[in-house]
């Protein structure tokens, strides 16, 4: 226990010793006893001191034409090797640098009081970038992994539920595919706005010089963005469900839906495994993204089986039975997959 209270003591004295140098600040040690700080907030000028052996009693801030600014150190803090003085850039030429002076032999470099104005914040900061960063994982883990397979199962499955109802004069699956599919799109659009934002509008995919699996990644985003996209579009140009071209567009729209989810599965693995900074537990959140799709795929592999004439030959009971229950825990599943990869986002950068 001493021995922590030592380390301890002599970390805090060594950070009172050596102020950090902001950018807004000019330092100077001519040795190790003695740390000089010159901090410019505005047109305020916060002169500091550390004296180990108490030996300055008077520095002098110099200019050229024999500008003289005398501070008194006599009168020190309560430790006895602190000095502070508070000053203004009223008092010295303008555009000329200033020396600080501490005796004959220890004078430091001239420095600029402009230099001492940190140049102004330009775009969006650090953190600001990650938050944004943060908000596109979230928003494509809630289209690609549960609006976009809620909208696939209703349309899949979903077809014998509500069988006498309507939803705004149509089938309510339908509804509730559209719908679904919809709200994904708006958050993959969303999504894609806060990532160019976060690079402040610099493109990271093929050619950019980035690393290779961003590169990747970017491209696999944009490519399925587009196809996803492109989905509610191509649908209103659609015939009527009893032309002859019908099945051409039907196969169209499936062939274009599997291509776009592959691509976007496949960006958010790459994602999840290699990009650790923001995906923490990689192992876990590509369990996590490849659940849905495997659910999907055993629905429709188990159903398909359930209504083949096989079976329906030896069954007691109608596959329909099972269709509502299966569809609505699928959903539930997927709600809370979508909510626990958003929470090891939003944990994400603690390393960093």
């Amino acid at each position: 226990m001493l021995l922590l209270y030592s380390i301890l003591f002599m970390c805090i004295s060594s950070l009172r010793a050596a102020p950090t140098c902001e950018p807004n600040s000019f330092c100077y040690s001519p040795n190790e006893s003695t740390k000089v700080t010159l901090t410019r907030t505005g047109d305020s000028l916060n002169l500091r001191i550390y004296d180990e052996n108490s030996a300055i009693r008077k520095v002098h801030i110099l200019q050229k034409e024999g500008k003289d600014v005398l501070v008194d150190c006599t009168n020190k803090k309560e430790d006895g090797k602190t000095c502070e003085a508070q000053l203004t850039v009223d008092q010295f030429e303008k555009n000329l640098p200033i020396s600080i002076k501490l005796s004959d032999s220890q004078t430091s470099d001239p420095i600029s009081l402009e230099a001492l104005v940190p140049p102004a914040q330009e775009g969006l900061t650090k953190q600001q970038r990650r938050q944004f960063s943060k908000a596109h994982a979230i928003l494509m883990i809630f289209g690609w992994l549960l609006f976009v397979p809620s909208g696939f199962l209703f349309a899949r499955l979903g077809k014998d539920l509500f069988k006498e109802q309507t939803l705004f004069g149509s089938a309510v699956w339908f509804q509730i595919h559209r719908a679904a599919n919809f709200m994904g799109v708006v958050c993959m659009c969303t999504s894609m706005l806060c990532i160019f934002i976060s690079t402040q509008w610099t493109w990271k995919g093929t050619g950019s010089g980035s690393k290779y699996w961003t590169e990747v990644h970017t491209d696999l985003g944009v490519i399925s963005t587009v196809l996803a996209v492109a989905q509610p579009i191509n649908s209103l140009f659609r015939c009527g469900p009893t032309h002859s071209q019908r099945i051409i567009f039907n196969w169209a729209h499936r062939c274009v839906g599997i291509v776009a989810y592959t691509l976007a599965l496949t960006a958010i693995i790459i994602a999840a495994v290699q990009f650790k900074r923001i995906w923490n537990e990689p192992l876990m959140e590509l369990v996590l993204v490849c659940l849905p799709i495997a659910i999907c795929l055993a629905l429709t592999i188990a159903f398909t089986f359930l209504e083949s004439d096989r079976f329906r030959t030896k069954a007691s009971f109608g596959p329909h039975i099972l269709k509502g229950p299966a569809v609505f825990w699928a959903i539930g599943v997927f709600f809370c997959i979508a909510v626990a990869l958003s929470l090891l986002v939003v944990n994400g950068y603690k390393n960093v």
